[in-house]
């Protein structure tokens, strides 16, 4: 499916020709999307790096990260531009569904729907070689609290002048974080795929004039239908479906067996906790008479032929003045996206975050080197608060609760 991703890249224009750069290489540790918008910015830039990750290497687009995510036109124009391609092949290879039109610069606030691992398939096409799959790099801590990298042997330990880490909510340098705290709603997401005519037949007329996400509340628990993939020749859909509520809490309410915030990541596809998920579908499906389409979705033998995860909505930031201290050390390292301020996956703009952080730090190191990251990363304080706080709220609002505020 690779070779459908074959076409031209426009030549760099004048606004983003490399000036003189530094030849001091950067280490990014991660693979999201914060890490791979920096080293496609550097790489424009013709500033050397090097990318170390644990994951390993996707052998296509479907491979990781296989589902659609919401950003803004703005993003949207701002990675058109990185990735050097034209309207029309970034409308059809990445938005969702692919007859979006392409955002213009009047609809820059509009809200469109991409598939996240083509975005990424695309975004390593230039840069490959500089990635070092399958390193997992551990954290010991020195006298002075901070932290020293250890890279396992069998990688060559590149030695730059700046490593940022992006690793996101997961990365194991916790030296600067401050505060963590999972929010008190439960959240189960499947995937299902769509034949053509079946999804003619009983989905289409739900998502009219390009729309890529429908919901449907019942009390306090909300459906969601997302579109993530259309396929270009076969019509194929897939789809993912959300059930989401609050924790119960009540007065009279047993103990909920589906809020268990102190879950190891393995324990997200749990086959124990997907079947306490299905018997409450079961019984919701009891006490409310589901509309289409839901009622075709979110049936219980059906769904348990499906990919099913139980998502934690996590709330973590780190402090401003250990962030410097920390980008201070010998290591010389600087945060990036989720690993600064994560925020949870409903009701969020994280990714919008790491995108933007990605290229601006670029712009950043292109100017004046690392000399003024700590006042790049001073001045977008606030904006990452005001974000952090108006997703807090937004939760809020989706349950009509006091609880997450």
């Amino acid at each position: 499916m690779a070779s459908e991703f074959k076409f031209k890249r426009f030549s760099p224009t004048a606004d983003n020709l490399p000036r003189n750069s530094p030849s001091a290489p950067i280490r990014i540790l991660g693979s999201g999307l914060s890490a791979l918008t920096l080293a496609c910015s550097l790489r424009k830039k013709h500033i050397p790096f090097q990318i170390y990750t644990r994951d390993t290497r996707p052998q296509s687009f479907w491979d990781r990260h296989d589902y659609s995510l919401l950003l803004s036109g703005r993003s949207i124009r701002a990675l058109r531009r990185l990735l050097c391609i034209g309207e029309d092949v970034f409308q059809r290879t990445l938005l969702v569904p692919l007859t979006t039109p392409f955002p213009s610069k009047s609809r820059e606030l509009v809200k469109i729907r991409i598939h996240r691992g083509k975005l990424e398939y695309l975004l390593r096409q230039a840069f490959e070689k500089e990635i070092e799959w399958e390193c997992e790099i551990k954290v010991e801590s020195e006298a002075s609290g901070l932290p020293r990298l250890i890279f396992p042997s069998h990688v060559d330990k590149l030695e730059g002048s700046i490593t940022f880490d992006c690793m996101g909510a997961h990365s194991p340098i916790k030296y600067a974080e401050v505060s963590h705290t999972i929010l008190p709603v439960v959240v189960f997401r499947g995937q299902m795929f769509l034949s053509k005519s079946s999804w003619d037949r009983k989905f289409r007329h739900w998502f009219p004039n390009n729309t890529s996400q429908i919901r449907e509340q019942f009390d306090k628990t909300i459906l969601e239908l997302i579109i993530d993939d259309v396929h270009p020749h076969g019509g194929v859909v897939k789809l993912s479906y959300v059930y989401s509520r609050p924790r119960l809490d009540g007065p009279i309410d047993p103990p909920d067996e589906l809020w268990v915030p102190k879950r190891s990541i393995d324990e997200a596809r749990s086959p124990a906790l997907i079947e306490k998920f299905l018997d409450e579908v079961e019984v919701f499906r009891q006490e409310y008479n589901l509309p289409k389409p839901y009622d075709e979705v979110f049936n219980p033998e059906r769904m348990k032929e499906d990919d099913l995860v139980h998502w934690l909505q996590r709330h973590s930031r780190a402090n401003q003045p250990k962030l410097i201290h920390l980008w201070n050390g010998d290591e010389r390292i600087f945060k990036l996206g989720d690993a600064i301020f994560q925020m949870s996956i409903l009701e969020s703009t994280g990714a919008e975050l790491a995108i933007q952080d990605g290229i601006g730090v670029a712009r950043e190191i292109e100017r004046c080197r690392e000399a003024m990251l700590h006042k790049w990363l001073i001045s977008g304080w606030v904006g990452r608060h005001w974000h952090g706080h108006a997703s807090f709220h937004r939760m809020a609002k989706r349950y009509r609760s006091e609880v997450i505020e």
